[in-house]
């Protein structure tokens, strides 16, 4: 392209007649001038290109970081769901670790329902405790906790039907997820030790996000309720007697000791009650041994069902039982003891194949009244049952100092 140009340049050196030399000096500079311009063409198509390569290559950065900035957020989302992972972790460890502290279906509840408030969004849930009447389980006890306290004045209409969910369970024990028509909801999931009911925990208006977590603090409540029962099991051994059922002496004087203290702090009365049954020795060299503890039996449960729930009935030895009644005067305790004594005068005891009439005396003694030290009530009682005895028994002798 050079020799192009200088040839153009002396060609037109030659079309002027101008000299040789100047000539060749316009030549050159025009050669010049054309080679600027030539310059500035490539340049800017160097420019061009350079500015095309540097787009080129800032797209491929900005693809680069876009790459980058979704690996980084898939890498964030993933590092939040791990710490979400460990959190729900340690969540569950800890209150696995609080229920495998307790020991009564009261405190494991508490520490569930303080789970739940921490952790759920929910409006009530409830532990449902089952009994057994006949072949049929049926609800016995339930335990509720509610997410906000106002939500109790919104309960009406609201509840799930426990008798309903126990028959579903009986037929297939998997937790459910149920919408209600008030667009509420009810989960319900079976609370199962070696493949049997031990309850049933509820909970209303449960994200349905929740309800596979929920299943898996449900299993670890299940083990917690496992070992409550098992607590109670062994514990109920311990106090109770093994041929009535009642408790035991033992326990009985743990008892008294309470109440007495109680009932001083608080300025209650309370009575105590000392049942002994009529002839008893006779009845064990008339009819054995064997019918002798049925009629153990008997007079025990006649007894327990004839005081409250609160009241506390023992066996005192051999075949006399004493009976707590606690916030209960000389007469209310009166009423008490004359209910079982008639009650035991007009059964009629079965064992085997023996029928027969079993009577009870019954001596009273109150506190303050007749005593304010536990050993001395007992005592006054004993005389008073001495003095029913003495008095040709089957009668309720008060303590008469």
């Amino acid at each position: 392209m050079t020799t192009c140009l200088l040839a153009y340049a002396i060609l037109l050196a030659a079309l002027f007649h101008i000299m040789p030399v100047n000539g060749l000096l316009i030549a050159i500079s025009l050669f010049l001038l054309v080679g600027i311009a030539v310059g500035l063409i490539e340049y800017r198509k160097d420019i061009a290109d350079l500015k095309a390569d540097l787009k080129s290559q800032t797209e491929k950065v900005d693809s680069e970081k876009k790459r980058l900035t979704v690996e980084v957020k898939g890498s964030d989302d993933y590092i939040s769901e791990l710490k979400n992972k460990e959190a729900v972790i340690v969540s569950l460890y800890e209150i696995t670790r609080r229920m495998s502290r307790e020991l009564t279906f009261n405190e494991i509840f508490k520490a569930l329902s303080d789970f739940l408030k921490e952790n759920f969004i929910f409006r009530k849930s409830s532990l449902v405790t089952l009994k057994k009447e006949g072949d049929c389980l049926k609800v016995d006890k339930i335990y509720e906790v509610f997410k906000v306290d106002q939500d109790k004045d919104k309960e009406e209409g609201k509840e799930c039907n426990y008798d309903d969910i126990v028959k579903t369970f009986l037929k297939d024990k998997t937790a459910i997820y149920t919408p209600r028509d008030d667009k509420s909801t009810c989960a319900a999931i079976p609370l199962l030790s070696e493949n049997k009911f031990v309850g049933i925990l509820t909970v209303d208006d449960l994200q349905k996000k929740d309800f596979d977590r929920l299943l898996i603090v449900a299993m670890q409540f299940a083990l917690a309720i496992k070992k409550v029962l098992l607590y109670e099991t062994v514990e109920a051994l311990a106090i109770t007697d093994g041929l009535t059922g009642l408790y035991t002496r033992r326990y009985f004087f743990e008892r008294l000791g309470e109440e007495f203290e109680r009932s001083k702090r608080h300025g209650f009365k309370f009575s105590f009650l000392m049942l002994d049954i009529d002839d008893f020795k006779k009845c064990n060299d008339t009819y054995g041994h064997l019918v002798g503890d049925a009629v153990l039996k008997e007079v025990a449960h006649i007894a327990k069902a004839g005081v409250r729930e609160i009241d506390l009935v023992a066996r005192y030895g051999g075949e006399e039982f004493c009976v707590i009644l606690p916030e209960t005067d000389k007469a209310g305790a009166m009423l008490v003891a004359e209910r079982i004594r008639k009650r035991v005068e007009e059964n009629i005891f079965k064992a085997y194949d023996e029928k027969l009439n079993i009577t009870i005396s019954v001596g009273l003694a109150a506190y303050p009244s007749d005593s304010e030290e536990a050993f001395d009530l007992i005592d006054r009682a004993d005389k008073a049952l001495y003095t029913a005895k003495s008095s040709g028994k089957n009668i309720v002798c008060e303590y008469k100092g």
